[in-house]
């Protein structure tokens, strides 16, 4: 009894909607989806797959010295995926440049570096990463100004930031 009286109220309520008109909206609402679905399958195609790369990627905050011609692909140097071999000197040059010296320590009468915010003392050994290998870099000397790196048997002397 219940349930004919609610069909009841909502039919003298809301009114009755023709067949024709309900069939018709059906139609519309499932083109309107289909249409919607389509647009978002072409936005998401291709998203599984990586994009493609140019084939000569630089890093654009290298120096200049770093960065290797782009021009003949077929070089040799191309081809290896070992970064060039560099002098000792040249690499701790290079390493030189990622180590942050933020000052000097010097605790009764002992000079001491910091370092990456570590102290470090003459004759220490610090590790630094290039090209993904570690290298190990030696503390020669400390002095009030400047102080001295060491790698195999090639120093570099630096000042101290002020």
């Amino acid at each position: 009894m219940n349930r004919r009286l609610v069909l009841l109220l909502a039919f003298t309520c809301c009114g009755a909607i023709p067949p024709s008109q309900a069939a018709g909206a059906g139609d519309a609402d499932a083109g309107s989806f289909d249409s919607t679905h389509q647009r978002i399958e072409a936005l998401f195609r291709g998203r599984d797959a990586p994009p493609k790369l140019p084939a000569n990627l630089r890093n654009p905050f290298s120096r200049s010295d770093d960065r290797r011609p782009g021009g003949n692909p077929d070089s040799a140097d191309a081809k290896s995926d070992r970064p060039p071999v560099l002098t000792d000197q040249a690499l701790l040059e290079r390493v030189a440049t990622a180590i942050q010296i933020r000052g000097i320590v010097e605790t009764n009468g002992h000079p001491s570096l910091i370092i990456n915010r570590k102290l470090f003392d003459e004759g220490d050994k610090l590790t630094v990463m290039y090209a993904g290998a570690p290298v190990e870099i030696v503390i020669k000397r400390i002095a009030s100004e400047t102080f001295t790196l060491g790698y195999k048997d090639s120093e570099l002397s630096l000042r101290l930031p002020r």
